[in-house]
This record gives C-alpha cells, structure tokens and sequence, in this order.
C-alpha cells in the first residue's frame, strides 16, 4: 500500500511522518523512552517517532542498528541529534536499565524469512527488560513481546491499535507496483533453479498453434524458472522453436484428450495455465482436469468456454472477459458485485477483463486501470494468463498473483503502446514485460 500510494501521488515521507507522529501520541505517559530503529522505513517511522518525542520534552534515547538504510531511514536519522544516538551492532552495545517504555522498529512487515543474529539478541534482551514494549506496525519478527502494537491502515496482528496515516483507499484499491513486489519472491546467492516456480502450460491444438508459446514466454519473463509447455503432437511439431521453452508433446495429434489430462496431472508443477489454444473439441478433457485438479490452476479461454461452473473450486484463477463470465455463470449486471459473487460461491479466484478489471476472490475485490485500447489485438489475453501463472509458480498466492498479474500486464502494454500505437501486438506486450516490472522495483529503491 506504500508502494500504490506513492504511485497515486501521495509522497512516502509524508505518510512515514503521519506513522511517526502516531506512534508518538502513544507513547506521551512515558518519560524515559528507548527506540530501536532498523534499516529500513519501519526504523524510519520510529525515528520520526523519537524526534517528536524529543520535541515533547522526554528523555529518549535512539537505538540504530548499523548498515545500509533506506532514503528515508537515512533521512530522518540526520534528524536526530547526535548525542542521542547510540549504534548498535549487537546486544552487548547497550544497556537498557532505567527505561520505562521501549518502542520497537527493528523490522516492519515487508521483511521475509526467519532472522539472524545479531537481531535475535537484541530482540532477547529487550523482551527482557521490565519496560512496557510498544511495537510499530508489527512486533518485529513476531518475535517482540509487545505490550501494544500500533499498525497504521490495517491491523497488521490480533488487537493492535489502528492508526490512519493517510494512505489513499484507492491505494488498496486498485492495484499497483507494490501488488508486484509482494507477488515476486526476494533471491539470494543460494537460489536454485526451479525454487522459483515450475508452471505447466497446457493448451493448443491443430487451429491454435502458437497461443501456448504465448503464455509461456510470458510466464517466463514474469520471473517463472522454468515453463513446461504440454500440447497435442501436431502443435509441438508445428510452433514456432524457443529454447527457453520446454515442449512436451501429448499422446494426442490435434486435440487435448482425457488421457492426456491424466498424463499431465502426473507432472511435476508448481502451478498450471489450461485452456489457451485448446479448442472447442475438449470439452470432456476440460471437465475432467477441473474436477481432478489440486495445483494452483489458471483457466483461460477455451476451458472457460467449455467449462461447468459445478467444478470451480478453491485452487483455481479464472480469467475471462465479459461474454465468458456471461457464459460460465449467466447474465453480467454488475461488473464489480457479481464477479465477487460467484468467487464467494466457487472459492476460484476471478479476473473479469475489461477497460477496468476487477479481481476478486470473494472477500477482496480490487481493480486495475492500468492497459489501453491497442490490447484489444488478439493474444494480449494469453499474455496475460502467462504472467499470473508466472507469478502463481513463484508465491502460490492466488489472489496476490491474479492482482500483480493484471496490473503488470497492463503496465507493459501501456509501455509497449506508447512507441507502438496500433502496430502493438501481444509479443510486444511480452517484450516490455521487463521493464514494467523494472519500473515497479526502481520506484520501491527510491522509497
């Protein structure tokens, strides 16, 4: 939501300050009062909260943890007086006799995986201490025994205290760059090939030759490790070669069979699309994968025209335009309250393309505004398919993937558009798919 809200105009700076200031109006009955500030924006809100602390006349002192800070972390601790500071590398670098209130921002909600020392003893020796402890957004770690949380929008844990700091509420809305950066997992020098998603594409048919490479090179370039593409004989024999690509032809010559669903339900994936390319000669093939399935599944196209709307359930993405929701569940009145309907009914997760999307999943509907009218070229909605099913192998997360997904999409064909106008075409769309997601990366940099 910080990234979104930056995105819609609304300045970071502001909303840490805002978080600071509110972090401070809880912390007023305390007079002796140490801060644990981390490297990153949730250390740059206790900062701001420190500095109107000491503006208020208490005695504080400020806790930072050595290394490399965000722009703003690094901003708001100039703002800190010098002989207030204390550097801290480790837990012997500090003593906190004689506080009565310790305020933890040590790490905020968009650190991943378990910590290290020296965090875990600095962490230890203030759960030891007999100062109340209050956390900011998130006890850090889930691992600081908080007396009182205050989370700022959302509560980010059980009874915290909500503070409103001026985050936009279009900013959860609609979906933005900061859906992509928590749709794609952090790397590090011991990632592996294949820890990054393993995505099945299963479609084609003599008719639809090339709609499968579609899909899977942009799942590919949405950051998928590797893309499996199961298909009849005939189109494993006719597509266009990728190396990228691994091709796995079926038992079947021109058309995707029941025997073939089986074939590839024994596949090794994280995730699979179904349905791009397939034709409208499967539909028993169609009907069995729905009803079989238990992998992260997105349903595109054909298999939505084909499809019993009995068999949605809770592991798949449907993403179909207005005449195939038409179609799957009847007559489309509202854009936004029936989609959320049916994803309640089915549990399936649904994107209803349009000018604007709405991505629902029963109990969230967002919306997306980013595309343009040069997307209405033919295979956009494969590209489309591909890139949440990229993002489906990486995290797993339905919801998150389908919102990531149609924002990026989205964003690339806007990026394609502007040099292209109406010359664009879905492989443009793919082409551009890195940059978009480059662009969403070097905003969350700049925060």
């Amino acid at each position: 939501m910080d990234l979104n809200s930056v995105w819609l105009g609304v300045p970071l700076e502001a909303l840490m300050e805002n978080a600071g200031k509110a972090v401070a109006k809880h912390c007023q009955g305390y007079d002796s009062i140490a801060v644990f500030c981390g490297r990153g924006n949730n250390g740059g809100d206790g900062l701001v909260a420190a500095r109107h602390l000491i503006r208020a006349g208490k005695a504080v002192k400020v806790f930072v943890l050595e290394g490399e800070r965000t722009r703003l972390n690094q901003l708001n601790l100039t703002r800190i007086p010098p002989k207030i500071r204390v550097m801290v590398k480790g837990q012997e670098d500090f003593s906190l006799d004689g506080f009565d209130l310790i305020v933890d921002a040590l790490i905020g909600v968009g650190v991943k995986g378990s910590v290290k020392e020296p965090m875990v003893g600095i962490i230890g020796k203030i759960n030891r201490s007999d100062a109340h402890k209050v956390s900011v957004d998130t006890p850090s770690a889930g691992m600081v025994e908080a007396d009182e949380v205050i989370s700022f929008h959302t509560p980010k844990v059980p009874g915290a205290v909500v503070e409103d700091i001026g985050i936009p509420s279009e900013a959860q809305l609609y979906c933005g760059p900061g859906d992509v950066i928590a749709a794609i997992p952090p790397r590090t020098e011991e990632s592996r090939k294949g820890d990054f998603g393993r995505l099945i594409v299963f479609g084609g048919c003599r008719e639809y030759v090339g709609t499968p490479t579609l899909v899977a090179q942009a799942a590919l370039r949405s950051g998928a490790d590797l893309v499996t593409v199961c298909v009849p004989q005939y189109v494993a024999d006719h597509m266009v070669p990728d190396p990228n690509l691994i091709v796995h032809p079926l038992a079947s010559k021109n058309y995707v069979s029941v025997k073939d669903v089986k074939d590839v339900l024994r596949m090794r994936c994280d995730a699979m699309v179904f349905g791009n390319g397939l034709g409208r000669r499967s539909v028993k093939a169609v009907q069995y994968l729905l009803k079989k399935s238990d992998k992260p599944l997105v349903v595109d196209a054909d298999a939505l025209s084909t499809a019993d709307r009995r068999l949605l359930k809770d592991n798949m993405i449907l993403t179909p335009h207005e005449g195939e929701f038409a179609k799957l569940f009847g007559r489309l009145d509202d854009r936004i309250k029936d989609p959320a309907r049916q994803a309640k009914k089915s549990g399936a997760v649904i994107v209803l393309k349009g000018a604007v999307d709405v991505v629902s999943d029963g109990r969230e509907t967002r919306l997306n505004r980013s595309g343009n009218p040069y997307m209405t070229v033919g295979g956009t909605g494969d590209v489309l398919a591909g890139i949440i099913g990229g993002f489906l192998a990486q995290n797993g997360d339905r919801m998150g993937s389908a919102a990531a997904g149609a924002f990026i999409s989205g964003l690339a064909g806007d990026i394609a558009a502007r040099q292209l106008g109406v010359s664009l075409l879905a492989t443009d769309v793919i082409a551009a798919v890195p940059q978009a997601i480059r662009e969403c990366f070097d905003l969350a940099k700049k925060l």
